[in-house]
C-alpha cells in the first residue's frame, strides 16, 4: 500500500506570511514527536499483541496535508502499516474540544454498528498539558483516493452500478442508525460512555430538538433574518425569504416529524469519499459535522442533484446515477423489512435503548422521499446560503408553481410582506 503523503504538498502553496503557515510551523517545531512515535508503537502493541519486538515508527514532517483547522501527518511503521495523525493547529477551546469528542464518538458508533468503511480511531488526546504538547487523534489509514469531480461525472460509466450500490448502502445504513432527538452525538470525555444527544454547533436553534419542524423552521428563519439584514427593503430578496420559508410545507414528512432521526453526515460528496482503482469504496471521511437529524436532511446530497444551467444531455449521467442509488436503497429497505418481519434487525433509537419512543410501523422510507420532487426542494432550500438565496428561491418557485405563477406575481404578494 502506498502511503497517504505521496500526494501531500506540505508547505508548498502556503504563504510564509500567512497565519496558517506560522501556526503549522510552530506545531512542527515545538511538538514532542519522539513521544508521539513511542505512543503510537505502544498503541499498536495494545491492539496487536503479536507485533515483532523491533517494530519502529517514523513521522513525515515535510509532506503533510492541512485543512481549515487541522494538520494531518503520516505515521509509517517498519512493517509498512500507515496511520494518520490529525493535530489541531489552532487554539483549542471548550467548544472545539466538544466538537472533536463528538466526532470521535460518531466515528466509533458508525464503525461499530455499520459496514460503512470508516477509519478506526486508535488513540486521542485533548489536553495540551500531556507530553506531546498538543491535542491529537491517531487513526487508521484506509487507502484509496479522492475523485476530482462528482461521482456521476468522474466515475467511468461501466462502474456506475457498482458505485451506486455502495453509495446506496451508506444511505441505507445511516437511515437505520436512529436517535430520539436531533443533535450531535456524545459519549463523554472518554468517548466510550452511553450515547447522549447534545446541542448542535451551527444551528440557529442548537437544541437538542424534538421535531423536524423545529429543525427546519428555525434554521430557515435565522437565515432569512440574515438575508433581510444584507438586503433591507429589497422586494426580490424578501420574496426569496418567503418562498424558501413556504417551501417547508412541501418538504417535511408528516409521519417523520417526531423521528426517529437518522445519523446524517451533512457533507456527503465526492471530496469525502475514497475509492481504490477498481472503484471500491474504501472510506467515508470527515464526520466533523455529523449529527442526528431529520430523514429529509439525510436525502440532501450534492451527488444526486442536477445542475439547472446544464442541458438535459449533460445532466443525464446524474439523473441515471440517482435512479440507481434510489433503486438500491429501496432494495435494501425491502430486505430489512423482511428481517424485521421475522423479528430480526429492528432496534430502538440508540440514545433510548429502553424503547420509550413509540415506533410506527408505517414510516415513509428514505427511498420514497429521495425519489420525490420534495427531495430536490429540500436540497435547494437547505443549501441556499444567504448570498445565494435569491437564485435558490427562483429555482424552488419554479419547482413548486411551474409556469402557472411568475416571480413577478410572487413579488407582488411577498415583496412588501414583513418577515415574521
Amino acid at each position: 500500500m502506498v502511503g497517504p503523503s505521496e500526494d501531500w504538498s506540505g508547505f508548498a502553496g502556503l504563504s510564509p506570511e500567512s497565519d496558517k503557515y506560522k501556526r503549522i510551523k510552530l506545531v512542527l517545531s515545538s511538538a514532542n514527536f519522539k513521544h508521539l512515535k513511542k505512543y503510537a508503537i505502544d498503541s499498536r502493541r495494545r491492539h496487536q499483541m503479536n507485533l515483532p519486538p523491533d517494530i519502529d515508527c517514523s513521522i513525515n514532517l515535510t509532506q503533510f496535508a492541512t485543512g481549515f483547522n487541522n494538520l494531518v501527518l503520516e505515521l509509517t511503521f517498519s512493517d509498512n502499516i500507515y496511520w494518520i495523525a490529525r493535530i489541531p493547529y489552532r487554539t483549542i477551546d471548550d467548544n472545539t474540544k466538544t466538537s472533536l469528542l463528538s466526532e470521535i464518538a460518531t466515528m466509533n458508533i458508525v464503525r461499530q454498528r455499520t459496514s460503512i468503511p470508516i477509519p478506526r480511531i486508535f488513540e486521542f488526546e485533548m489536553s495540551i498539558d500531556e507530553p506531546f504538547g498538543y491535542p491529537y487523534v491517531l487513526m487508521e489509514y484506509l487507502g484509496g483516493r479522492k475523485l476530482d469531480d462528482g461521482l456521476a461525472k468522474s466515475i467511468p460509466r461501466q462502474y456506475h452500478t457498482k458505485v451506486a450500490k455502495q453509495f446506496a448502502n451508506v444511505f441505507a445504513e445511516l437511515q437505520n442508525l436512529t436517535f430520539s432527538r436531533i443533535g450531535r452525538l456524545w459519549c463523554g470525555e472518554t468517548a466510550d460512555q452511553p450515547i447522549e444527544i447534545i446541542p448542535m454547533e451551527w444551528h440557529h436553534l442548537p437544541g437538542p430538538l424534538e421535531t423536524s419542524l423545529e429543525y427546519f423552521y428555525n434554521q430557515r428563519q435565522g437565515e432569512n433574518r440574515e438575508i433581510v439584514a444584507l438586503h433591507p427593503n429589497n422586494a426580490d430578496w424578501l420574496t426569496a425569504c418567503w418562498v424558501l420559508k413556504t417551501a417547508l410545507a412541501h418538504t417535511v414528512i408528516e409521519d417523520r416529524v417526531r423521528g426517529p432521526f437518522p445519523l446524517c453526515h451533512l457533507d456527503l460528496h465526492f471530496g469525502n469519499l475514497l475509492f481504490d482503482d477498481e472503484y471500491n469504496l474504501t472510506g467515508v471521511i470527515d464526520w466533523s459535522n455529523a449529527q442526528a437529524a431529520p430523514i429529509e436532511q439525510l436525502s440532501v446530497c450534492p451527488e444526486l442533484v442536477i445542475f439547472p444551467g446544464l442541458s438535459e444531455e449533460k445532466n443525464r449521467p446524474i439523473v441515471e446515477f440517482k435512479k440507481l442509488v434510489i433503486q438500491f436503497v429501496k432494495e435494501m429497505e425491502n430486505e430489512r423489512a423482511k428481517e424485521e418481519g421475522k423479528g430480526e434487525g429492528k432496534t430502538p433509537p440508540l440514545d433510548q435503548q429502553q424503547g420509550n419512543m413509540k415506533q410506527s410501523q408505517h414510516l415513509t422510507p428514505l427511498s420514497t422521499y429521495m425519489a420525490s420532487e420534495s427531495a430536490e426542494l429540500m436540497h435547494r432550500q437547505y443549501m441556499a446560503s444567504p448570498k445565494g438565496s435569491l437564485w435558490a428561491a427562483k429555482r424552488v418557485a419554479k419547482l413548486i408553481y411551474g409556469e402557472h405563477i411568475t416571480w413577478e406575481q410572487l413579488r407582488k404578494v411577498y415583496g412588501c410582506m414583513p418577515l415574521l
